[in-house]
């Protein structure tokens, strides 16, 4: 990270999907509170370039407007680093200069590299007003190489919004599969903690330093939905039992909900029940300079949420690891139950494209041995088998086995309704042999299930017998 970023003095925490206050024109002099003169350049400027763009519009009307933001040669494009991007409240996409078979589609179910939904935060931080945000896209001047990206969102009225943005080069933004799993892993077990624990209980137990539920950087941070009040912060118990409103980092990202409006902030997320976010906090590991994390919430109850995040640099020691050195295989049915429901909250989490691609690597976190993550749509399609990429893509609903069993009709029968097992011979990869297989199944969405199975052994086929 660049010198500009070591000038953090206080605990960042900028929050990538949720909105700031609505923030006035950089004439005002002020950004949600911040004076423009406290923001770094980067964010200085892009608050003055959408300004720019935005009287641009009052003075020409919407559709001369666009017709400009979408001309590669016009003034609302500066080399290949700065132009302005739009869209309507729906998620489609009104102006992309350097990518013109955008505009016209709706991209509201638009993830980035992590998985993130990043145009649905851009649509609802647009919602209530504007401000900065973070999403991690392909940077046309680095090789299409994936980095962090910093934008600033302003509201053109009710109907339309537009944004314009900076690469943040220097920082690292990419998650592994194995650290994305550990995180989701960790959020889903402290809330099943919760849940089936007592709050004042459960909440002792995510404050312990010396806990199960701190690990390493890995700890839990917790609040309540009412005034955004913090529950647990394991490392920082000075804040527990604080209310936390209108916190604005160095770069003007909103930190947490608006003293105005209540808006905003990580809470936003955990109100509609789960999803991803980014922040900026303080990397212990890097001298407590401000890194990127990646972040997993979830509501507990109507009362209060909770949440956890990683660093990338978490996410690139996994990698050098490799997966076989950190999982190990499923051994028992209800192990095979647990690694396929960890696989399908996942897959729900990151979206569908990023998940199979997972499910597809030999060395991820999907693939134990004998034991893998497969996957398909309702119509039989494959979409992940990693020990057959060739099959992926192809018709597989009539499959049959040795026995004339079309299996992938009868699995899929099972996550029509749910989710369950199945049993069935099957030709293991790794030996080349037929063997009895135990398959669990569960339906994704209404769109696609997976699943996994494993082979019985001798003294699994003695017992069944």
């Amino acid at each position: 990270m660049q010198a500009r970023s070591l000038s953090f003095t206080f605990l960042v925490m900028a929050v990538l999907s949720a909105g700031a206050a609505p923030l006035p024109s950089a004439e005002a002099g002020e950004v949600g509170g911040m004076d423009l003169t406290d923001l770094p350049e980067e964010s200085r400027s892009l608050v003055e370039f959408a300004d720019r763009a935005l009287e641009y519009v009052r003075e020409n009307g919407r559709e001369r407007a666009l017709e400009e933001f979408n001309d590669p040669r016009g003034q609302f494009v500066v080399g290949d680093l700065r132009y302005v991007f739009a869209y309507d409240s729906n998620g489609t996409c009104l102006a992309q200069p350097f990518r013109p078979g955008s505009v016209g589609k709706n991209q509201i179910d638009l993830r980035d590299e992590n998985g993130f939904l990043f145009v649905q935060n851009l649509n609802r931080l647009a919602s209530q007003g504007g401000g900065f945000a973070y999403y991690v896209r392909p940077n046309p001047l680095h090789h299409d190489s994936p980095e962090l990206k910093l934008s600033y969102i302003a509201r053109v009225d009710d109907d339309w919004w537009l944004g314009t943005g900076v690469w943040l080069s220097d920082v690292s933004a990419v998650f592994s599969a194995d650290a994305r799993l550990d995180l989701v892993r960790f959020v889903d077990g402290a809330v099943d903690y919760a849940r089936e624990n007592e709050r004042k209980r459960a909440l002792e137990a995510f404050n312990d330093r010396n806990g199960s539920f701190v690990d390493g950087n890995q700890y839990l941070f917790a609040y309540d939905f009412d005034e955004n009040r913090v529950l647990a912060h394991p490392f920082q118990p000075d804040l527990v039992g604080k209310v936390r409103r209108g916190g604005l980092d160095i770069y003007g990202f909103a930190m947490d909900p608006s003293v105005e409006t209540g808006l905003g902030g990580i809470r936003e997320v955990a109100i509609d029940g789960t999803g991803l976010v980014y922040y900026m906090y303080l990397d212990p590991a890097r001298d407590t300079t401000p890194a990127i994390k990646l972040g997993y919430v979830r509501a507990v109850d109507d009362d209060w949420w909770l949440g956890s995040g990683i660093y990338p640099a978490e996410g690139d020691q996994l990698g050098a690891e490799g997966a076989s050195s950190s999982y190990q295989p499923p051994a028992t049915k209800e192990e095979l139950a647990a690694f396929v429901e960890a696989a399908a909250s996942f897959a729900r989490i990151f979206g569908r494209d990023l998940a199979t691609k997972d499910f597809m690597d030999l060395q991820g976190p999907f693939v134990r041995g004998d034991v893998y993550i497969f996957a398909a749509d309702f119509n039989g399609t494959s979409l992940a088998l990693p020990f057959l990429p060739s099959a992926v893509g192809t018709n597989r609903l009539d499959l049959q086995n040795s026995e004339g069993v079309r299996i992938n009709r009868e699995m899929r029968a099972i996550a029509e309704d749910g989710s369950g097992f199945f049993e069935y011979l099957w030709t293991n990869p790794l030996t080349g042999g037929e063997e009895p297989k135990t398959s669990y199944v569960t339906k994704v969405d209404d769109g696609w299930w997976l699943g996994a199975g494993i082979y019985l052994r001798d003294e699994e086929r003695a017992t069944k017998a």
